[in-house]
């Protein structure tokens, strides 16, 4: 499996349109049927207020890992806690993923994103079967103190969201063909691994850095006077684990692309 995640791919313009598709692929024979593993990725806006919200992305979070064990769909949550947001990707067979996916576009409990919904063909999982459902979540007023004593472990988890300055963002690729290769590269060499996930439409950065406490302050001391981006101090939070979650990754990577229409300039 490759350190840094590549993009997904094919985006399509409708919740509906994306939910007959898979079906379409099916009854066509298309290479759909074939494909080893078919990923979804969306963005959704959870109903209710805040606590209401939390309480059922527990829920979804608890029941999804079990059965998405069983059928060997694989998957990573991101839940922004104040915005009530969901960014998810599922992974795996065409059936079992069909069968999610239809379920997800009912679901009253949130409302999905229609244009945000990406469908890829590929060869091979980028996350890993026995995960299930892993959900990362993004909360504000966390201590920015170290959560348990890193001595027993030597591995901190630090994570944080901010906001890339428009005026940084000088291209479209920039954050996934400069900044992530050199972020891979230091990481590597440093025994630090961790995820990522860019929004382009709003310019928000998610981010979970893992690894030795000195090497993860360090590193989070350069990124956090970096200059292109706004830090949320509020969300920063750390804490001492006793094994990774993103220990496939020097810096996993997934993105919110814009639509056309978002990226034309008037």
């Amino acid at each position: 499996m490759a350190m840094a995640r590549v993009r997904l791919g094919v985006r399509l313009a409708a919740l509906g349109g994306s939910a007959t598709f898979l079906n379409r692929q099916k009854l066509h024979g298309s290479s759909c049927e074939t494909a080893e593993v078919t990923r979804i990725s969306y963005t959704s806006t959870m109903r209710g207020d805040p606590h209401a919200a939390l309480t059922q992305i527990r829920q979804i979070v608890e029941q999804s890992a079990a059965s998405n064990l069983s059928s060997q769909v694989s998957g990573h949550m991101c839940y922004d806690t104040k915005l009530k947001q969901v960014w998810q990707v599922l992974e795996g067979t065409p059936d079992a993923v069909r069968q999610l996916w239809e379920g997800i576009c009912k679901d009253p409990r949130h409302v999905v994103d229609e244009d945000t919904v990406n469908i890829q063909q590929v060869d091979h999982r980028a996350y890993p079967v026995g995960w299930g459902m892993r959900c990362t979540r993004f909360e504000p007023g966390m201590s920015s103190k170290c959560e348990g004593d890193c001595d027993k472990t030597n591995l901190m988890q630090l994570m944080y969201k901010s906001v890339m300055k428009e005026e940084a963002v000088q291209s479209k690729g920039e954050m996934v063909n400069e900044i992530v290769p050199r972020a891979v590269e230091n990481n590597s060499k440093n025994g630090i691994t961790g995820w990522m996930l860019y929004n382009d439409r709003t310019l928000v950065v998610y981010q979970v850095l893992e690894g030795p406490p000195e090497k993860v302050e360090r590193l989070w001391d350069q990124i956090r006077k970096d200059r292109r981006h706004s830090v949320l101090e509020e969300t920063i939070r750390r804490r001492c684990i006793k094994t990774r979650e993103f220990e496939n990754w020097f810096m996993g990577l997934d993105e919110v692309e814009q639509t056309a229409w978002m990226a034309q300039a008037y």
